[in-house]
């Protein structure tokens, strides 16, 4: 290849890897969620421990894991960045960021290597690693453990070569401590010690370094089974009984990302083919005396590690039940195989500088790699996309709270108890920590021109969806963004008398699935909630702009119906007799505390363990005597034909029609006002379809509380 042609090659694949770079931090930017989610959930309920500076609460097991190391950056978040969690996303980037540069570093500085054929290796191995998708990883707050753990990987190899070749004591101190980070972020990293002691065999390390090795191998991995619980999540046995699926899991956790274009198969056929490279490369190392240089201890280390990591976590993890290998391709565990494709990238670029290979050469083996890589990324860009609407739920979330709501269907969203939400909420209210430190509860039900002066001409939009929430509502819509230059503005709710009644936003991470309608174009789309404790009659909706407050067009009327907490209910209605199909089954599927029921009463059912059946079901009764019913139905993930409607018995006339929302995962309890004239009631629930994720439930209608 002529040089200029190679120039240009070479600045080609450095502007990839600055727009993949690029576009990595800006997907953990539109991911990011001042919430906590899920495991991080952990932290408020140490709160008042971090506080009181107990430092016994970092030994606190997660799970198998001690994470020590990233407990200690989120209380540091929590005591002193506000808890925005800010701070353990930056350390989780910085962290994988430096975990790539040290394995670029042992290329780097071979000089075995012309200086063309290090760079392209180097280049091509960040195009792997940060590829955009990575920020479905790196965006978690609480992930900080894996990348913390995967630099302390390297980190020790790194180290410990160099206590070799130098005999400095300094050297050997780094290891250690690098793998001291390592195993009290994941428990992982147990694996480390024995793979640093035997990297320590091999490259010869001095004897009394390799006895202060060996010590701190019993020591530090004693001290980490002080007090352990075992959680009885490894199951040995598993994976003796089911070989075939043991290696499916292995490869398709190794073909991440890739291995999720398409079928199962080929996840297995991608991770088998990189086994089977890692294993000639390996040996070609060995067999050429290659195994005790830098670059050999630090990438195939890498790579070892990975392969014991997977061989744990599928002993934990695996499901024979699974097909599709759902738990090893989990965006949880990302990082770990892309920063292993890089690493792979870099092993055989290197081998084939340093063996002189003719025929698959590091520029050609560059060039192929960049073909693929070019390839795979293009079709992943669905992967993502569906990855991302787990933020967009988040944000979502996290806007109703800011709303000042509490909907516990919401709530399910970020945390699979929303009671246990409930209960650590008001710790992070009462010390302004996460949304509520500069939140917008404080604003609501005063004037609304605090945020700006009203304009008199409207924008581009309209509000084109409500639905009704625990004391409160859901509303979506869309709106031009007035001005590209600037971000996209803050949606203000407001009452009929100018106060504010809520809030919303364009959420970053798109918008939402359970939200998605035909008349919402998906980059415009915007959601918001009102806050019912701000009495009203219509709600309007304005775009908080630098120029004032931009009305929206349209209103958001007095739902006819509210969503209704547990504690809400009352007894249910006595001498209730359904009048159902033979499609509708008493206390079948779905199990009710799966689904967030915790009443006794009946349950009826289209869903069998086949599939569902269409039918309809029916129920008469009197109206309670303080006017006032709640409801309890329960979906699957399709509604299409799906309907409930409560009616006058007397008239026909219909009073409520019960809204039924796309992944709705929790049973819903909806109170209905009665008119005094109202004598008897009539509640009628239809199944019209087969489809896939199609059936209803309903229970005994309730008294309000």
């Amino acid at each position: 290849m002529p040089s200029y042609l190679r120039l240009a090659f070479a600045y080609l694949l450095l502007g990839w890897l600055a727009y993949n770079l690029y576009e990595t931090l800006h997907w953990i930017e539109a991911y990011y969620c001042p919430l906590p989610v899920q495991d991080y959930w952990r932290i408020p309920e140490n709160l008042a421990d971090y506080q009181k500076f107990h430092l016994a609460t970092l030994w606190r097991q997660h799970n198998e894991h001690r994470i020590v190391f990233p407990e200690i950056v989120f209380a540091i978040d929590v005591l002193a960045a506000h808890g925005r969690l800010i701070l353990p996303i930056v350390c989780s980037f910085v962290c994988y960021a430096l975990a790539w540069a040290v394995l670029s570093l042992t290329v780097m500085s071979d000089s075995g290597m012309s200086f063309y054929e290090r760079v392209l290796a180097v280049l091509v191995a960040g195009v792997a690693a940060f590829w955009q998708g990575s920020a479905i990883s790196l965006a978690q707050p609480f992930l900080l453990q894996w990348p913390m753990m995967q630099l302390g990987v390297v980190l020790s190899l790194f180290f410990v070569k160099k206590a070799a070749d130098t005999s400095r004591k300094f050297f050997l101190v780094a290891a250690i401590a690098a793998a001291v980070v390592a195993t009290y972020s994941s428990a992982n990293a147990l694996f480390l010690w024995p793979l640093l002691i035997g990297v320590a065999f091999l490259i010869r390390l001095s004897k009394p370094f390799l006895a202060a090795l060996g010590i701190s191998a019993v020591v530090f991995e004693g001290l980490f089974f002080v007090g352990y619980r075992f959680t009885g999540q490894i199951h040995l046995l598993a994976l003796l009984k089911n070989p075939r699926y043991f290696a499916g899991f292995i490869a398709s956790y190794l073909s991440m990302p890739f291995g999720g274009i398409k079928s199962p198969a080929f996840g297995e056929f991608i991770g088998l083919l990189l086994l089977l490279i890692l294993f000639v490369l390996f040996a070609l190392v060995k067999r050429r005396g290659l195994a005790a240089t830098s670059p050999a201890i630090i990438l195939c280390g890498y790579c070892v590690f990975c392969l014991l990591t997977v061989l744990i976590t599928a002993a934990g993890r695996m499901d024979p039940g699974d097909a599709s290998f759902t738990t090893a391709k989990a965006a949880r565990y990302l990082s770990m195989p892309l920063m292993n494709w890089a690493a792979l990238v870099l092993l055989y670029c290197w081998l084939s500088a340093r063996l002189k290979w003719r025929i698959l050469t590091t520029e050609r083996l560059v060039i192929g790699s960049a073909a693929l890589l070019l390839l795979g990324q293009y079709k992943l860009r669905s992967w993502q996309e569906f990855n991302s609407r787990e933020f967009a739920d988040n944000q979502m979330a996290a806007l109703s709270i800011d709303s000042g709501l509490t909907d516990f269907e919401m709530m399910a969203r970020i945390f699979p108890s929303p009671e246990f939400v409930a209960v650590n909420l008001p710790k992070l209210r009462a010390n302004h920590l996460s949304v509520f430190y500069s939140g917008h509860q404080q604003a609501l039900g005063q004037d609304a021109q605090q945020f700006g002066r009203i304009k008199p001409f409207p924008v581009a939009g309209e509000i084109t969806y409500s639905f009704p929430v625990e004391h409160g509502i859901a509303v979506a819509g869309w709106a031009d963004q007035p001005d590209p230059r600037y971000p996209w503005p803050w949606i203000v709710l407001t009452n009929e008398r100018g106060q504010v009644a809520g809030f919303g936003r364009r959420l970053p991470a798109g918008f939402p699935a359970a939200l998605e309608s035909l008349k919402i174009p998906e980059k415009e789309g915007w959601v918001a909630f009102v806050n019912l404790a701000v009495p009203y009659h219509t709600i309007s909706a304005y775009l908080s702009t630098r120029h004032g407050l931009e009305r929206i067009q349209g209103t958001v009327p007095i739902p006819a119906l509210q969503a209704a907490t547990i504690d809400e209910t009352g007894l249910p209605l006595r001498d209730v007799s359904w009048l159902m199909d033979s499609s509708w089954t008493r206390n079948g599927i779905p199990v009710p505390l799966h689904f967030g029921w915790l009443g006794g009463n009946p349950i009826y059912t289209t869903m069998t363990k086949v599939k569902a059946r269409p039918g309809q079901i029916s129920v008469e009764f009197p109206a309670p005597t303080n006017a006032c019913v709640i409801l309890p139905i329960l979906h699957g993930r399709s509604i299409t034909g799906a309907a409930a409607q409560l009616m006058d018995a007397d008239t026909n006339q219909v009073l409520a029609e019960l809204p039924l929302k796309i992944q709705d995962p929790l049973w819903a309890t909806w109170r209905v006002h009665l008119n005094s004239t109202v004598k008897h009631l009539r509640y009628v629930a239809t199944d019209a379809h087969e489809e896939p994720g199609q059936w209803l439930a309903v229970s005994t209608p309730l008294e309000c509380n």
